[in-house]
């Protein structure tokens, strides 16, 4: 009563004030003027207020950890990378944008192709991809493929490495990727790309968008594609290989998204959003190693995604709010599988065909009426089915689950130098539909999260984190044979980490700033590959125990006013404690990356990058390390119009991220861009 008192007497005061002047007759009519203007300016204050928090993409897309005061993010050492960034690195897809953060890896899967990252040492199974705070992993595998993801309609990503939030929900072990999509200020704005390279590489890309008093609206789309790419020249030829053009590397993606957002007022935003997907590749033979007829001779001519989704956040006063989200996304996919390298006859059994998909919801409550304290509470539920295809292609075969989880997060604000924040959620999944197999029990998991962050001054913060995560197994775990090789085990149990992190990040002169942190993993139950089961027979099964441990270290530099440098290493440690007899294998101890840019003219730019790797067990063998270095030069003839181009692997390296599978050799290429 008192808090609603305090509000009303000023406007009882200002509106007797303005009775009073309606009785007196005007005196001076420059006063009358002065106050006249007086009121336009505190109208052009309030709609540019108004305006600002109608821009702030945060509302919609953000799934962070913040404090109470001034909603500021919580965040670990460098994990957000800016669509300035994604534009100036010439990044085509989220593998690309995400090369330089610290903490991550990338490989190659050795029989299906795909583009893999590793954050700490954990695949895309335990830090799953979401769009705009909405899962976006496939639900039968619970992976992705990278390379499919084009990201010309993205504003930001965001990568929660260890730490992440309750209302993510489950399976975010190692953290969670967040690709926030674009949000129009402008009345009118958008940009325009076409791009060439080596292997007949063609990408085009255009972003439209308008946001008005009342409503916004964001259209976007792009293409890619490219032949076969272009082997290193240093590159020895096998019977399997001539070196010159990697056969069946080819790929084509093409993206089409929409957004439209209604925004009665700033405090209410109501969105629907869109996004189709469809890709097609093949997977090159591997090089060398033993001839495994039929395997070796894959194509994926359907890799299609599409996704509906709506999202509102209404306010409740000026301290609260809730937060609505609703999805339903397919994925289907065609393997094709040939008898030999010439593409034309399928083997037996071959497509294999799935045709999946996901409904979910999700209620977030938050407020912020107690004074110190952001609290938010999340209730979520997420089905997904998996359809495929019989050896016959006569009968559809389905797989169901169901994921739920509630959470409460509270973000306290206990002095202007001290912040923590408290989790807790409770996650299930339930199976509903097993099809053949016997039905199997739910299972649950507590996840918990503890963040302190300590802003010693302004350029100076630290934190430490710990967080208690899960990671179901998928259907694929439990139930896939994967063509006859491996046994099913439906009895697999969830995976469980206790993450925790130090960091620090200091800016020490106006040129340099430094970032850094301390991680350490302990994973219980990890599902790994077990291989000789029964006779040459594999299976999934929970291995115990594991440990990742490492260093993260970030260093920007502008010693001039034209010319920035970044460079970022990461050192890991993975161990199978229960069986140290079979290491973790597919990840580098040692990566040092980074990237430097320099405008010695107003209207020119050189920009370099580099990365290494050190070496890598893959299987029973180690791959060597190697480093890779990157030359882009770039004209701006004016402020809207940008042409660059340059070589990817400009010293043309031989290496490879995955055994039997090299990487493309120096290659070509050109863009022109414009925004408006």
């Amino acid at each position: 009563m008192l808090k609603q008192l305090n509000k009303l007497v000023p406007v009882l005061i200002i509106a007797g004030c303005g009775l009073a002047a309606a009785d007196t007759p005007v005196q001076n009519g420059s006063k009358d003027e002065a106050a006249v203007q007086d009121n336009k300016q505190d109208d052009a204050k309030k709609k540019q207020a108004e305006q600002k928090k109608k821009d702030e993409p945060r509302v919609m897309g953000e799934v962070t950890v913040v404090v109470t005061a001034d909603k500021e993010v919580l965040e670990q050492v460098h994990t957000r990378v800016s669509a300035d960034t994604i534009e100036m690195i010439n990044a085509r897809n989220v593998s690309d944008a995400l090369t330089f953060l610290p903490g991550l890896s990338f490989s190659v899967s050795a029989t299906r192709g795909d583009l893999l990252i590793y954050v700490r040492g954990n695949d895309s199974r335990r830090v799953p991809v979401f769009l705009d705070g909405i899962p976006s992993y496939t639900p039968y595998r619970g992976e992705v493929d990278f390379q499919h993801f084009s990201i010309f309609d993205i504003e930001e990503i965001q990568v929660a490495k260890g730490f992440s939030s309750v209302l993510y929900g489950p399976n975010t072990l190692g953290g969670a990727i967040n690709l926030v999509t674009k949000r129009p200020s402008e009345k009118f704005e958008g940009n325009f790309l076409l791009g060439a390279s080596d292997g007949d590489g063609r990408t085009a890309a255009v972003n439209a968008g308008s946001n008005q008093d009342n409503f916004y609206i964001q259209v976007g789309g792009s293409m890619r594609e490219r032949g076969d790419f272009k082997m290193s020249s240093n590159y020895v030829a096998t019977d399997r290989e001539d070196g010159k053009r990697r056969e069946n590397s080819d790929y084509k993606d093409s993206k089409l998204s929409a957004k439209f957002g209604f925004t009665p007022n700033s405090n209410n935003e109501y969105v629907i959003g869109y996004m189709l997907q469809k890709g097609e590749r093949g997977v090159p033979e591997p090089t060398g190693g033993a001839v495994r007829p039929a395997r070796d001779f894959w194509r994926w001519p359907t890799w299609d995604k599409d996704s509906i989704y709506f999202i509102s956040h209404t306010g409740i006063g000026s301290d609260s709010y809730i937060k609505f989200r609703a999805f339903h996304d397919t994925h289907k996919n065609t393997l094709n599988i040939y008898t030999s390298n010439t593409y034309t006859d399928l083997r037996t059994g071959s497509p294999s065909t799935y045709d999946d998909f996901t409904n979910g919801a999700l209620l977030e409550l938050g407020t912020t009426m107690f004074k110190g304290h952001s609290i938010r509470a999340v209730a979520q539920v997420k089905r997904d089915v998996n359809r495929r295809l019989d050896s016959n292609w006569t009968e559809w075969r389905h797989l169901k689950n169901e994921l739920t989880s509630i959470g409460i997060e509270d973000s306290i604000k206990v002095n202007e130098k001290l912040d923590l924040t408290l989790g807790l959620g409770m996650d299930r999944q339930k199976p509903l539909d097993l099809g053949e197999n016997e039905p199997k029990a739910s299972q649950s998991f507590v996840q918990g999260i503890f963040g302190a962050f300590w802003k010693a001054t302004d350029n100076l913060h630290a934190y430490v984190t710990v967080a208690r995560k899960n990671r179901f197994p998928t259907l694929s775990d439990r139930y896939s044979e994967r063509f006859g090789a491996y046994i099913p085990n439906p009895d697999l149990d969830p995976e469980d980490s206790t993450n925790y992190d130090i960091g620090v990040k200091a800016k020490l002169t106006p040129w340099l700033a430094i970032e850094g942190a301390l991680f350490y993993s302990d994973i219980n139950n990890l599902i790994a590959e077990v291989t000789n089961v029964q006779g040459n027979l594999s299976q999934m099964q929970n291995i115990e125990k594991a440990r990742h441990s490492g260093i993260e270290l970030s260093f920007y530099l502008k010693p001039t006013t034209w010319l920035e440098a970044n460079a970022f290493y990461t050192y890991i440690n993975r161990e199978n404690v229960s069986k140290p007899e079979s290491p973790l294998r597919e990840t580098p101890k040692n990566r040092l990356t980074g990237f430097a840019k320099a405008t010695p003219f107003d209207q020119w730019y050189i920009m370099a990058s580099v990365e290494y790797q050190s070496a890598t067990e893959d299987s029973a063998e180690v791959l060597g390390g190697y480093t890779t270095a990157n030359l882009t030069i770039g004209y701006k003839p004016t402020k809207a119009i940008t042409i660059d181009g340059g070589f990817t692997n400009i010293l043309d390296r031989n290496y490879q991220q995955r055994l039997y599978f090299p990487a493309q050799g120096r290659t070509w290429f050109v863009n022109a861009k414009y925004k408006f």
